[in-house]
């Protein structure tokens, strides 16, 4: 029996509805396109969405950023931090309110993989023309294809779910029996949906199978984002009970990823562990 959905055009078409980028993030971006913007117009911006803005300040303030001194206003955060990482700030706030869907078990998965990708840009020193903060949005995102299946298609992920965990396939692969799409192409065009990066949505494509990025200059960016999964789940991580993923030797050499790297690698993403749960908790 084939699978429902011939591609991701056809499942968009038919079932899925996409959510539209938060208007804080649509509208922080137009700002910031703006050269004659100033610090107080980001922060207005930031200001008029109220929630976003309260898991802003939270988030500024964990141990994650790790500042010292508290900020205690939106205004103050802009003035302190500057335009680029607000914008990180803001997206990843914004990020955190979509996960706010998903099971417990995926919820930490993606921040641990954020944790793990920002390791690996810190150790790399941003080589792949992205920040730590940015790698780490990235891991947020890997996955949240799994939580539109959840929406949209239960029962039908279940079974993908199943397969992979009888040791059929690995769960992107069901999927695609299943369904027709996987979660990354899914993810992938939810970030194009959300206007983000092309890298971003090429990492997301990708992050299972390399060639599923539709531009190569962005495969290691990709086998990154599979090497951050695969350290967030051999860590006791799982996206789902009992789903291990696996990963091919070779990633790591597309990732750029030395033997002699991996336990600086490890010894940043394990320090970083214990901001886990209060990275989890943004997201309730």
């Amino acid at each position: 029996m084939s699978p429902p959905y011939a591609n991701i055009d056809r499942l968009i078409e038919d079932i899925v509805t996409l959510p539209s980028l938060p208007g804080a993030v649509a509208e922080l971006n137009a700002t910031l396109s703006d050269p004659d913007c100033s610090l107080s117009d980001i922060g207005e911006v930031v200001s008029n969405d109220p929630a976003i803005a309260m898991k802003a300040l939270r988030l500024v303030n964990s141990a994650y950023y790790g500042l010292g001194n508290e900020v205690g206003s939106v205004e103050q955060a802009v003035n302190l931090l500057g335009p680029k990482v607000i914008k990180n700030l803001v997206l990843t706030a914004s990020v955190f309110e979509s996960l706010g869907r998903a099971a417990e078990g995926l919820l930490r998965h993606s921040v641990t993989t954020g944790l793990a990708m920002r390791a690996i840009i810190d150790h790399r020193g941003n080589a792949v023309g992205i920040d730590a903060d940015e790698g780490f949005i990235y891991g947020l995102l890997h996955d949240v294809g799994i939580i539109i299946f959840h929406e949209f298609l239960p029962k039908e992920h279940e079974r993908a779910i199943q397969m992979a965990r009888a040791g059929e396939k690995p769960l992107h692969l069901a999927e695609i029996e299943i369904i027709g799409v996987s979660h990354a192409e899914a993810g992938a065009r939810l970030a194009t949906t959300w206007k983000l990066a092309d890298r971003l949505s090429n990492a997301i494509a990708g992050h299972h199978v390399l060639d599923a990025c539709l531009d190569r200059k962005y495969r290691p960016l990709a086998a990154m984002l599979h090497v951050a999964e695969y350290i967030s789940a051999r860590s006791s991580f799982e996206p789902l009970p009992r789903i291990v993923t696996d990963t091919d030797p070779n990633i790591w050499e597309e990732a750029g990823i030395r033997s002699q790297d991996v336990p600086t690698i490890l010894g940043r993403f394990f320090e970083s562990l214990s901001d886990t749960e209060e990275l989890v908790a943004l997201a309730a």
